[in-house]
């Protein structure tokens, strides 16, 4: 039985499963139109596309919650290295051997790739340098890059709200950066796939896990105001230029990360270890799910015959079960990386 810490918040779990699922949506309704099924227009248009940047903004705004909360007044190196280890390493390493075995080893996949390449997959950062160099990209996309590294600007952005005056510089440097760096970027990146695009929302995460470790709620007046932010973000995206998107969508999911949060804390009791289980399995079917989606399900599909809608429930209960499986597989990897903090 899933044992449920003492300081338990309901809400960052189901902040957690929201996010999720637009990006599942998304990515199924887009690999199904390129493989030649009938996509309703609404699920893949730039609509859909901006929900999707709201789960992305709520995975960053989480993270920097979290270790915020788990790490702040008792930070050191060592514990927090091995413990971000921990949780981001094992599953991904063991998805990454199955599928460079099957794929390069077996079948003799990307001759043309240096073998020592094979060091970004081991960093978690092949999908992040897949723009800009040939790597072994299997799965973790540009994500895990972005958040290994944001991980390793915690404690500078720890030090920052420390202070009112650091705190302040913070916030005028991601003010600045979140405007500039969309339209800074230089191609082949993509703004929202890099380290310097999601440091505010992670920034801001931080930020939000001070406000929960110190029991800060909202008052009537800041609740009003935060619906109000969320309705004007909403107002503004159809005229919003491009360079400007990601800010835009950063403050509607700041503003609805709270209202998730809030929905949450007010589940009942009995449902928290059904959702802590379901959250705790969400980073393998962040891992799995693309690869299940195009290698096996979207192939059984075509030759089923089955409508389309049938075949997203069972993909989400698919990438749950593979996610689980690879988590617990996963487990003693990840205790062996936590002893080395011992």
């Amino acid at each position: 039985m899933l044992k449920t810490p003492a300081h338990y918040r309901p809400g960052l779990d189901l902040v957690r499963l929201a996010a999720l699922l637009p990006v599942l949506c998304y990515h199924f309704c887009i690999e199904a139109a390129r493989s030649g099924f009938a996509v309703p227009a609404a699920l893949i248009g730039r609509g859909m596309a901006d929900w999707v940047e709201v789960g992305l903004a709520w995975f960053f705004l989480l993270s920097g919650a979290a270790i915020c909360l788990q790490w702040q007044g008792r930070f050191a190196w060592r514990p927090y290295l091995a413990g971000r280890a921990a949780a981001t390493y094992p599953a991904f390493w063991l998805g990454f051997a199955v599928l460079f075995l099957y794929g390069e080893v077996l079948h003799g996949n990307n001759p043309g790739v240096p073998r020592w390449r094979v060091v970004f997959s081991v960093l978690g950062l092949d999908g992040y340098l897949a723009p800009l160099t040939a790597t072994f990209y299997k799965i973790g996309e540009w994500f895990l890059g972005v958040i290994l590294l944001l991980y390793l600007v915690f404690p500078l952005l720890l030090w920052c709200m420390d202070a009112r005056a650091r705190r302040r510089a913070l916030l005028a440097a991601m003010l600045v950066l979140q405007l500039a760096w969309p339209a800074a970027c230089p191609a082949p990146l993509e703004a929202g796939h890099t380290v310097l695009g999601r440091l505010p929302a992670f920034a801001l995460g931080v930020w939000f896990g001070m406000r929960l470790r110190a029991g800060s709620g909202f008052a009537p007046r800041q609740k009003t105001a935060l619906a109000v932010a969320a309705l004007a973000c909403l107002a503004l995206l159809p005229w919003t230029p491009d360079a400007l998107r990601l800010a835009v969508l950063l403050a509607l999911a700041a503003a609805l990360f709270w209202a998730v949060y809030a929905l949450g804390q007010r589940l009942p009791q009995r449902s928290w270890g059904v959702l802590r289980r379901a959250a705790g399995w969400s980073y393998g079917v962040y891992l799995v799910h693309h690869v299940l989606l195009t290698l096996v399900l979207l192939p059984a599909a075509g030759r089923a015959g089955a409508p389309l809608a049938v075949w997203f429930p069972a993909f989400l209960l698919a990438s749950f079960a593979l996610a689980a499986v690879l988590t617990a597989l996963a487990a003693p990897l990840g205790r062996a990386l936590r002893r080395l903090a011992a």
